[in-house]
This record gives C-alpha cells, structure tokens and sequence, in this order.
C-alpha cells in the first residue's frame, strides 16, 4: 500500500470519526436560540428563521424570541393578525415582549397576546441573561 493510499485512508477515517462525534454531541447537548426581533418587517424571516432552527436542531432545542422596540405592536391584541406570533408557538419557541417598549407605546401587560410572556425588567436584559446562559444570539 502506497504512502498516499495510508494518508488518504488515514484522513477519510479522521472525517467520519470527526462526524459521528460531532453527532453525537449535538444530539446530547440541545441547541439554545435567542432570536432578537425589534422590526416588524422582519417578522417572516423571523418565523421561518425558527421553523428552519427547529427543523435543524429538533424538538430539544430550545427557542427563544425576544421581541422590543417596534415589533411589540404585532404581539398585542391591537394587532390585526395573530397568524406569525401562532407559527411561533406551533414551534414550540417561547415569546418575551419587552415591559419597556411596551410601556413606550402607551401599551401594558393586558395587551398581550396569550402565549407570550411578560418581559419586566426588558428584552435588552432578558438577551443579556439568555447569553449568559449559554443561548447563541440571532437578529433576523
């Protein structure tokens, strides 16, 4: 067998150890999301971010959006559509929307849309937090 032949065997094998090991730690170790929405025209590619996030990592990951500035007029019952804030929660993704934006838009708590959650001490704080949990940060 040729040096060539050994290294080439030698490399395939590296690779597939390479790959099963990463496989086997992203199913032991779940995936943790924060996605940060503030602009409401963002809101597709939001959702599909999370479908496409769910889709990946599976039902273990855990998804987290949180919303502020702007975007938290289209988590009220103000809003006229409730259809995206639903293709987030058929994705099992948990929704916080900031106390403080909310409060700058002369919105409060009874606004919210049911299955969202209450941010009090803000989304920025609530990313700073998530972060620090581990929580990789994604802004559609």
């Amino acid at each position: 067998m040729s040096v060539f032949r050994i290294c080439h065997l030698s490399s395939i094998l590296g690779l597939i150890f390479s790959l099963a090991f990463a496989n086997s730690y992203a199913n032991e170790t779940p995936a943790k999301v924060v996605l940060h929405i503030n602009n409401p025209l963002k809101m597709t590619m939001l959702v599909n971010n999370v479908k496409n996030l769910r889709a990946t990592f599976g039902k273990k990951a855990s998804i987290y959006v949180v919303v502020n500035g702007p975007a938290v007029a289209r988590f009220t019952t103000l809003s006229e559509s409730a259809t995206q804030l639903q293709s987030l929660l058929s994705e099992k993704a948990q929704v916080g929307v900031c106390s403080i934006a909310l409060k700058n838009r002369n919105l409060v708590k009874k606004h919210l849309r049911s299955g969202t959650t209450y941010l009090e001490d803000g989304g920025v704080a609530k990313l700073v937090t998530l972060q620090h949990q581990g929580y990789a940060y994604i802004k559609p």
